[in-house]
């Protein structure tokens, strides 16, 4: 058994295991305490003992009480599991890098959590408690009616077996409408979120219809499966309502033409209480009981294979640096996915008091090198050291709140700060006046930093990480989405910073930068071709068409 499905049934089946014996329990009372209720009903009809209707009253209120409380402690540990298993799965959805979650979508992601969590935990919450209250009287039936009007065995547990067949073709049927409407759903999250992301592209694109008939198309196709689902939900409650009267034909059928014994009223009372009353119930979920494991089991299957989902471990044979000045120490690192080699051979040394641009065409790796260094890739690695980083990724987090709350990356937070903050914002060059901010750190920032521009959101990231810099600072592309003015502004702020003993390595795609720097790293297809003095790099022939393209 993989590991991801011992996650799941472990949290389901073996956790707080007292309350699932107790569960067991009370379904095992409930369906003893049913069946002696006619035994004694019967007992009442033959000498019209008081004593014996009591019994009757206190056995039918037993009954119904642990059956209920089978319910209810079913549901209740259902609640306890899905907190539980969502919060693993939570915790295993942080552990996994982006590239091992490439090929999962965040409809997909969202889906696990808003549908298969819940229908996994349906196992205990109704698959558990119904499936015994189901399984023992179906089974104690046939042995209550053989030992008391000596009904062939053979003939009830058949009957019960044609019951049981025909409820779980049914249910079959039903779970694969439950299936796809799990997929229908996780794809239409999936376009919904991708939609509200870009929504500010697809209008300056004028996609915007386009991208909604996609959405409506696919709700289309949803609501068709939820119309399918209903109709074979409403054949299952019909079909489950009649078996009732088959199951009572069959039986007086029985007794009428094959039962050679005397057959008294009281005989009659005492087969339809059990015919009409303990088994009503049973029946009419059995269908929904089928069709509750065999979704469970849709959903457990799609969360064991996102449990499943490991990230690919970096192999790092020494993580001491060979020179004592060193942050950063990089030595033969390679990254390959599958039969892609992305980087080649990567040795690079960061000193203190440094400022590296690192430099290529598109596609080139330099991001992927900035993300292998804050250890976001599988990498290979001869020697790896660094010393704490601080790391500013291209695509900038905005929280929905306030101008402070995201500086100090915290909700409702205090004004303890906030001359920090204003310091850090005027180093990252957010001017509240220039930039319209008209509430100062009150503004409130809509939902992925709606009410910002692009060189907004960057310089409110930059400001970010410059209020707790460590002695290396990543910043991946820091100067694409400003002006001229702010560049050479925010590249002062640098120089300030490399004066101060702090170490910058940025990718970038300005020329203005590369006058500023101690070193330039170039890289092309994976492969470090140039690491050396900024100025000497300027003179060489070789790249003089690249750094053309950046003027």
């Amino acid at each position: 058994m993989k590991p991801g499905a011992k996650t799941i049934l472990r949290i389901i089946f073996l956790d707080r295991m007292h309350f699932r014996l107790l569960i067991l329990t009370l379904s095992l009372l409930a369906a003893i305490f049913g069946l002696a209720v006619p035994y004694y009903q019967r007992i009442f009809l033959t000498n019209l003992s008081y004593l014996s209707l009591f019994i009757c009253v206190v056995l039918s209120l037993f009954y119904l009480v642990f059956n209920q409380l089978t319910l209810f402690f079913g549901q209740s540990e259902s609640i306890h599991s899905q907190r539980k298993l969502a919060e693993v799965l939570y915790g295993h959805n942080l552990k996994l890098k982006p590239l091992t979650l490439q090929k999962n979508t965040v409809g997909e992601i969202v889906s696990l959590y808003s549908t298969d969590v819940p229908s996994v935990t349906v196992w205990l919450e109704q698959s558990l408690p119904y499936g015994l209250t189901i399984l023992f009287p179906l089974i104690l039936t046939p042995l209550f009616l053989y030992h008391l009007y000596g009904l062939s065995l053979s003939f009830s547990f058949g009957l019960v077996a044609v019951l049981v067949f025909l409820n779980s073709l049914i249910a079959y049927r039903q779970s694969i409408f439950f299936f796809r409407f799990k997929v229908l759903f996780a794809d239409r999250m999936g376009l919904v979120n991708e939609w509200i992301q870009n929504i500010k592209g697809l209008k300056v694109l004028n996609w915007v219809a386009g991208f909604e008939n996609k959405i409506i198309k696919k709700r289309i196709e949803e609501t068709r499966n939820r119309i399918d689902m209903m109709t074979n939900g409403q054949i299952m409650n019909s079909v489950s309502s009649n078996m009732m009267f088959w199951l009572n034909l069959a039986l007086l059928g029985f007794f009428i033409w094959i039962h050679d014994q005397d057959f008294s009223k009281s005989d009659i009372i005492a087969l339809l209480w059990v015919t009409v009353v303990f088994l009503a119930r049973p029946l009419r979920q059995l269908p929904w009981f089928f069709t509750f494991v065999f979704d469970a089991w849709n959903s457990f299957k799609r969360l064991e294979e996102f449990f499943d989902l490991q990230n690919k471990p970096e192999s790092i044979i020494s993580n001491k640096k060979t020179e004592p000045h060193h942050i950063l120490e990089v030595k033969n690192l390679n990254l390959q996915i599958d039969t892609h080699v992305l980087l080649k051979n990567i040795n690079l040394n960061v000193k203190p008091k440094e400022i590296i641009a690192l430099i290529g065409p598109v596609g080139a790796g330099k991001s992927l090198l900035i993300k292998s260094i804050i250890n976001e890739t599988p990498f290979t690695a001869d020697i790896f050291y660094k010393e704490k980083v601080s790391y500013l990724p291209q695509d900038h987090f905005i929280m929905s709140a306030s101008l402070r709350d995201n500086m100090n990356f915290n909700y409702q937070s205090s004004h303890e700060f906030d001359g920090q903050i204003v310091k850090h914002l005027s180093q990252a060059q957010f001017d509240f006046e220039l930039d319209r901010v008209t509430q100062g750190l009150d503004t409130v920032i809509g939902e992925r930093g709606l009410n910002l521009s692009g060189g907004q959101k960057q310089r409110v990231s930059l400001a970010r990480q410059l209020m707790h810099p460590n002695s290396l600072l990543l910043l991946d592309d820091p100067l694409s989405a400003v002006d001229i003015s702010t560049e050479q502004k925010l590249i002062n702020e640098f120089v300030n910073l490399q004066d101060q003993g702090y170490s910058i390595l940025l990718t970038t795609q300005r020329f203005s930068t590369l006058p500023y720097c101690s070193r330039i790293v170039f890289l092309d297809q994976g492969e470090i071709k140039y690491d050396g003095d900024a100025k000497e790099f300027l003179k060489l022939p070789e790249y003089n068409s690249f750094i053309k393209g950046l003027i």
